[in-house]
This record gives C-alpha cells, structure tokens and sequence, in this order.
C-alpha cells in the first residue's frame, strides 16, 4: 500500500521540478533597453548589452533581435530559431540576424541596434545570443509602447490677393475701373475664384470666409445707412455664387 503513495509522491516531485522551458547556458547574460522613447516615425536605438564567461571570449558569437506583434504573444520564445519563426509568421520582423558580437576581455558586449516604429501600440522584441549552430545562449525581451506621431495644427491658409493688372507700356500700371482698389464685391468675387481654383475642401470654405470678413470690413469703411447694406448684400451674393 506504500508503494503506490511513493510512486505519487515521486510523479508529483518531478512535476513541479520540471522546467517550463530549456535551461540558457551558465554564465551568459543579455538585456534590451530603449535609448528614447517609442513614437511612430522617429528612429529609435535598442541597446542589447551582455556578458560571456571569459574563456569564451575568443569564440565567434552572434546576436539577434526579432519584433513580434504582441496580438500574437506577450512572452519572448526561448530558443532564437523560434523567435525567429514567430516574428515571420505573425506579420512581424527580424530587425537583426547573426550581429557579430565583440565583447572585451572581460566578457561584457555592448550592440546597438536602429529600428523606426511605423505604427502607434505595444510590440514585443526578442534579443538572443546564439552559437551560430542553433544553440541559444541568451535571451532577453522588451516591450515597446509604441506613441502616435505627434500632429501639429495646419497653419491657415493664406487669402490669395488681387489679380494684378497687366503692366502699362513705360513700367506704369493702370488704375483698376472702378479706383485703385476693386469694389468689396468684385473683390469677393475675385477672392472666391482663386480659393475655388486653388483649393478643396474646408481649406477653400475657410478662404472664402476670409475673403468675405474682408469685404465686409472694406464695405463698412466705405459706405453707410443704405449704401452699407447693399454693399453687404453685394457681397454675400459673390461669395455665394462663387464660393
């Protein structure tokens, strides 16, 4: 009757002593940092550092970085062809593969890498260091909150300005028919046109408004009582018929 509860007791000891994932070699380190911050469009440097046992030193040595959607997974693969794999397989990619990597005497290796973020959100990096023969001696991992490219107001269009008139034989320039100046609305008119020509959208409603604000200001300068109102009037016909 002992045996079996021994036989359990065993089965349950290897269980919990089981590793979830292979053991990396003793003695290698590896760790990611990001050297800013992560916003879509602005490069960016992930600094990989590490260490080797010295007698290792002499050996060839390499270093990858894989970038993985964290849509797909949260946690870093342990072995290096797998990252690999993943970073391929999710519509993510492999930012470096096979990076010499140089340490000092000592051991200790320092290995910048560049990398653009295109899109705002989370993304996973895995860093290894790897024998070039598919044994994984290091792994590190990183996520990057990734901001959206900073947005700055558009600056206001500009109202176009006047048609000028064609220059007179001599250098001098004719009056224009009406003065110096157009009218308010000739000069609405005129306005609305070039916004129309020139641009679309809210862009070429702004214009007009611009325009008009314009005409009336010029109106009220020019005329009162009843001249005043059939300036104003003059005006919002322009500004509607071409505007």
């Amino acid at each position: 009757m002992r045996h079996p509860a021994r036989l359990a007791a065993a089965l349950a000891a290897l269980a919990f002593a089981a590793p979830a994932a292979p053991a990396l070699a003793d003695g290698w380190t590896l760790d990611l940092a990001p050297q800013s911050d992560a916003v879509v469009g602005r490069p960016l440097i992930i600094q990989a550092t590490g260490s080797m046992p010295p007698e290792n030193v002499g050996f060839p040595y390499w270093f990858s970085l894989d970038a993985i959607p964290t849509a797909a997974t949260t946690t870093c693969p342990v072995d290096a062809l797998v990252g690999m794999q993943y970073a391929t397989g999710t519509g993510g990619a492999i930012v470096t593969l096979a990076q010499p990597e140089t340490p000092d005497s000592g051991g200790h290796f320092t290995i910048p890498v560049a990398v653009t973020p295109g899109a705002p959100g989370t993304l996973l990096l895995c860093g290894y260091a790897d024998n070039g023969s598919g044994g994984t001696l290091a792994g590190a991992s990183l996520t990057l909150n990734i901001a959206p490219a900073p947005t700055s107001p558009a600056p206001a269009p500009p109202a176009p300005a006047a048609p000028a008139p064609p220059a007179q034989p001599g250098g001098a320039a004719p009056a224009h028919p009406r003065g110096r100046m157009p009218s308010p609305p000739e000069y609405t008119r005129q306005g609305a046109i070039s916004c129309r020509v020139l641009m679309t959208g809210a862009d070429a409603r702004s214009c007009v408004r611009s325009i008009v604000r314009k005409a009336n200001a010029r109106c009220r300068r020019l005329h009162s009582g009843r001249g005043l109102t059939r300036c104003l009037r003059a005006v919002r016909r322009e500004a509607k018929a071409h505007g």
